[in-house]
């Protein structure tokens, strides 16, 4: 593979003054229009801008609203514009206004008018190279026309004969291969229909198509002018990509790099997982100050955070909730994002519902505290509050004196942009001002998030820059990151550093210069609220049936659409959600990128909270959001609309819990679906949706349908008849037994999930044809010819993410099972094999050994692709284990292990030499007695890359394994349950943390130099036990050891910092006196 190309960065281009160029014809006002330092500074009243050119805004407004009543009627007047534009500017009255009578000549036919739209565009950006100049063009520009001229280009031939050639997207300077795709985005957006997408529209009727809607003011003179007069440009086109044409033109032709070889990308630092920059000095003081002893005052402390958006005050509360040191020491923890519209019940609930994990649906203010006060009773907590800017002293006090119940010890970190906030807190509470960044710290800031390989400080022209940065933008954290996100993806920058003042907003200039597929993925994050957290592969599916994801030849939408996620993310534009970890594929949107991103999108996207008013028009992207159940008439709230090609049911919030009860009630869905037949995206998930009516069946252009959380039994038939849907979920729908017998005919699903808790959704026989297929994680096996049999997995090669293949009772041949294929499905990574959706099969009378070998034969069958990294086999009716399982060369990329219910099995596979397993779960195996046995290589090392062994329910099992020198160099952690007959644990020095739960007998503890964290619990026949020398224990609790009287060797633990005991009544402890103390 070859090196990467270098992206290079310009420092300082010449100043070019566009005035100097006007010639004596040029009315002053556009002179002065010309001078303009940049078009990223407020834009001028339309009113203004069309006066200039000798059109009546007024006028223009009414004719536009009257031609809107007929299909496309705007766009040919846009065009009409742009052919009196370019027969002016041929008959060399391009400074003329536009006359009342120009507006009698015809216009042009919709394709030749789209044709006219990115030839005015094209024809704009060759004017660089086809007038003469009273001053010397920049050297890039004269780089660039020297190219030009390589390809072909006559240039003086156009500046003779007045006439701009065409440009072809061939002929266009290669200068910049990237910049010029991005160039050509703009045009084929331009020319593209209303909708946009690649996607074949079907003809609406009369009076139903809107236009574009909006009128650009500033025009491109700005960069696009010339000393010959240059044509005055069309005024209408879509205001949001203005700014990005901008950037296209001035970076295509940017100055020749100053620094020799460029910059090197490496990976981003977003993509790496959520760090914490620059503030560790402050999460260290205040993590002391948690962990800090109280003898006195209140059980619960107060911690105040205070700074303004986008300092950090959320970066810093995540990187707290997610420390381990924390973690371990705190019974609970529970972060909540405040809001301006949560008033007290909704506080309560939401801590109730933390600390519960699980919904609430209490709304008296009384029995919540009364919740509250009993959850954390006897408990540490800790409790994140973000963006807690209510100002209101009552509603702080009643809050703190309820949290007040937990033990001594817990703590509240509150964020809050007030400071008034601060005030109100008691004399003990701690408050921290996160200030300004230092310049050494935003040098690192930015070297983090532009991702430069290169030492910024050790190389003084690139330092000149980032200060520059520094100095405009290094106020506020969040802008210097999307800055630097920014350089990190632009593959050649032009920056004006004169041109980029301090009254410029980066977060919107950052947003400005994205590519329009980035600036459609965004808006339709408007629709969700601020703060609302998403996941990842959840978006993108909507994208991708939005049109924003534009195909690649050799890949697939969904890569191309994390990509577009990982490019936003490593932009700043999202970020890891705050609740949750690298791992998780869980994220927001910052508030003030929201803002940005809701300013920009608010004409076409709406977000309906109130639900009181009707919907405003020209919207077409609708999500209604709601946090109380109540009735909403669609009709009547969108009758104002005549097209609709998104809605949504919205969440207020994301819930780490599953939700059973419905939000809203939707009317007239029948009606609804007949009047807005241009639907692409419709998810009615957590509605009180009990059945789809018929009329679904005119939303042809249907591409993304969830009713997940409904109560709907059946889904109609017409739904088959949806050609073009490509994602179809139904998750957690209790009452959904089926799908239509004719599901066989959506031949481009992509998507389908049934996924639930208990029981299964039948999918019919035929689905096995739906070969497009991606993701499927539930499939039921199934002996009825009705319904889909293993086998049918066979063509369904471009499964990828999980499978839970249940079920397999019913497979009675080894050959069906051989036919699902699973070797061949490389995309699979986690893959879950069950006997018996209860789990387990005990009814010993019925078990024989046909069933076990027909087991075993089916099991050795079901051998997944060596890119398999979850493996879970539930329920196993076989006694033993097949080949494949048994060599490391069959699964050398597994990293997680889980084995429930394998009641008859006699042995443990040979697993030890798996390179890269690293968690490992078993449960109800009960006639094992040894997990490994001593069979394996001599002088290999037993599980090289194991960090968790979880063992629950092994009544027979009675050691785990013999540990040599250098085996398990990763294990960290131990748990072992309901393990009455284990005697001897391993001798494992790298063991941190240990919990053992419930047996007759306590097996004896190793001495382990790393163990950290020892837990016993439920050992009650035990009277008492010895520990070995723990040198770096530092938290030990015992709990439930009802005849458990003395403990030896716990006086030796000097190191322990926490010692709870709980439930041992008859225990009795030594003190430093020498005297006892009883529990």
């Amino acid at each position: 593979m070859g090196e990467r190309p270098r992206p290079r960065i310009v420092l300082n281009p010449p100043k070019h003054d566009p005035s100097a160029t006007a010639t004596a014809t040029t009315p002053p006002a556009e002179a002065a229009a010309r001078s303009r330092p940049s078009p990223f500074g407020a834009a001028r009243p339309r009113e203004v801008v069309l006066a200039e050119k000798g059109l009546d805004w007024r006028k223009m407004e009414g004719e536009i609203e009257h031609k809107t009543s007929r299909p496309g009627s705007l766009r040919d007047l846009i065009c009409e514009q742009l052919a009196l534009i370019e027969n002016r500017r041929l008959d060399g009255s391009a400074n003329r206004g536009v006359s009342e009578s120009d507006n009698a000549e015809a216009p042009q036919s919709p394709e030749d008018s789209a044709s006219a739209l990115q030839n005015e565009l094209r024809a704009a950006a060759q004017l660089w190279f086809s007038r003469d100049r009273k001053e010397p063009a920049p050297k890039s520009v004269q780089a660039a026309a020297a190219q030009s001229a390589r390809h072909g280009e006559d240039d003086a031939a156009a500046a003779a004969g007045g006439k701009v050639p065409q440009l072809q997207a061939e002929n266009l300077p290669a200068a910049n291969e990237a910049m010029k795709r991005r160039t050509l985005e703009v045009l084929e957006e331009l020319a593209a229909p209303r909708g946009g997408g690649n996607k074949v529209k079907e003809i609406q009727p009369e009076g139903t198509q809107k236009g574009l809607g909006r009128i650009i003011a500033p025009s491109w003179q700005d960069v696009l002018h010339s000393s010959s007069g240059l044509p005055t440009p069309s005024i209408y086109q879509v205001e949001k990509l203005r700014h990005s044409f901008y950037n296209n033109v001035q970076a295509w032709f940017a100055m020749k790099n100053q620094y020799e070889g460029g910059l090197y990308h490496h990976a981003c630092v977003q993509q790496v997982g959520p760090k914490l920059l620059c503030r560790n000095d402050i999460k260290q003081m205040i993590m002391e100050n948690i962990l800090l002893d109280r003898t006195g005052g209140s059980n619960c402390s107060v911690i105040c955070i205070n700074a303004g958006s986008g300092h950090g005050k959320t970066s810093l509360l995540h990187a707290l909730y997610n420390d381990k040191l924390l973690t371990d020491t705190f019974d609970k923890r529970i972060w909540i994002q405040l809001s301006d519209r949560l008033d007290m019940p909704m506080l309560f609930r939401k801590i109730v519902e933390g600390a519960m994990n699980d919904h609430c649906s209490i709304t008296n203010l009384g029995c919540l505290q009364e919740m509250v006060k009993e959850e954390f009773s006897d408990k540490k907590f800790l409790l994140f509050l973000d963006d807690a800017d209510i100002e209101d002293q009552q509603f702080w006090n009643t809050v703190l004196e309820v949290l007040n119940a937990g033990a001594k010890g817990s703590a509240v970190i509150m964020a809050t942009r007030s400071s008034t906030v601060c005030t109100f807190m008691d004399m003990t509470a701690q408050f921290y001002i996160l200030n300004p960044l230092s310049e050494e710290n935003n040098l690192m800031l930015l070297q983090q998030y532009a991702a430069t390989g290169t030492d910024i400080q050790s190389n003084p022209v690139l330092l000149m820059v980032a200060k520059g940065f520094i100095s405009m933008f290094g106020t506020n954290p969040l802008n210097l990151k999307a800055i630097g996100g920014l350089l990190c993806h632009a593959d050649n920058i032009s920056f004006e550093m004169d041109k980029l003042e301090g009254s410029v907003m980066p977060l919107q200039l950052c947003h400005d210069v994205l590519p329009i597929h980035l600036k459609k993925c965004l808006s339709f994050c408007s629709l969700f609220p601020e703060g609302y957290i998403f996941d990842k592969h959840h978006m993108v599916l909507k994208w991708i049936a939005h049109g924003c994801v534009k195909s690649v030849e050799g890949r697939e939408l969904e890569d191309v659409g994390i990509e577009y996620f990982n490019e936003l993310l490593c932009r700043s534009f999202v970020q890891y959600s705050p609740i949750g970890n690298d791992k998780d594929d869980k994220f927001v949107m910052h508030e003030l990128v929201y803002k940005v991103v809701e300013s920009v999108a608010r004409d076409k996207y709406y977000k309906f909270e109130d639900l009181l008013n009707s919907v405003p028009e020209n919207i077409l992207h609708l999500s209604l959001v709601s946090s109380q159940f109540q009735t909403v008439e669609l009709m009547s709230k969108t009758k104002e609309l005549n097209d609709l090609q998104t809605f949504m049911v919205v969440q207020p919030e994301w819930r780490p819990y599953k939700i059973s009860f419905p939000t809203l009630n939707l009317a007239s869905l029948h009606d609804f679906f007949l009047k807005f037949t241009s639907l692409e995206t419709l998810d009615l998930s957590h509605t009180d949706t009990k059945e789809l009516p018929g009329s679904i069946v005119g939303l042809r252009n249907l591409q993304y349908l969830s009713v997940s959380n409904t109560s709907i039994r059946s889904l109609p038939c017409e739904l088959c008849s949806l050609s073009n849907l490509q994602t179809l979920e139904a998750k957690d729908c209790r009452f959904l037994t089926e799908l239509p017998g004719d599901t066989k005919k959506l031949l481009k699903l992509r998507h389908l999930d049934l996924t639930r808790d208990l029981g299964h959704v039948q999918l019919p026989q035929g689905v096995g044809q739906l070969t497009d297929i991606q993701t499927l994680p539930v499939f039921h096996a199934s002996s009825d010819p009705s319904h889909c049999s293993v086998s049918e997995l066979g063509n369904l090669h471009n499964l990828r993410g999980c499978l839970r293949l249940s079920g397999l009772e019913s497979v009675k041949t080894s050959s069906n099972a051989q036919e699902a294929n699973l070797k061949d499905k490389h995309h699979l990574k986690d893959l879950t094999l069950q006997w018996h959706d209860g789990g387990i099969n005990i009814d010993d009378e019925d078990e024989d050994e046909d069933i076990e070998n027909v087991a075993a034969q089916v099991l050795e069958s079901l051998q997944p692709h060596t890119n398999l990294q979850e493996l879970a086999i539930r329920g196993y009716e076989g006694s033993v284990f097949p080949a494949w399982m048994q060599s490391s060369s069959s699964l050398p990329n597994l990293v997680s292990l889980t084995l429930d219910g394998c009641c008859n099995c006699t042995e443990f596979p040979a697993i030890a030499q798996l390179p890269s397993l690293k968690y490992l779960s078993v449960r109800k195996m009960y006639c094992v007695q040894r997990l490994i046995t001593n069979t394996i290589v001599h002088g290999a090392t037993k599980f090289p890359s194991l960090e968790l062994i979880n063992l629950w329910e092994m009544y027979g099992l009675e050691e785990l394994f013999e540990a040599s020198e250098g085996d398990c160099p990763r294990l960290c952690k131990v748990c072992i349950s309901r393990c009455p007959d284990l005697k001897i644990l391993p001798c494992v020095p790298s063991v941190k943390e240990l919990v053992l739960h419930c047996g007759r007998e306590l097996p004896d503890i190793p001495e382990l130099a790393s163990l950290m964290s020892l837990k016993i619990e439920g050992f009650h026949g035990v009277k008492s036990f010895s520990l070995p020398a723990l040198p770096v224990l530092k938290k030990m609790e015992i709990r439930s050891c009802k005849e458990l009287v003395s403990v030896d060797g716990l006086s030796a633990l000097t190191t322990v910092q926490r010692l709870k005991i709980a439930g041992c009544p008859k225990l009795v402890l030594p003190t430093t006196d020498g005297s006892s103390l009883t529990i």
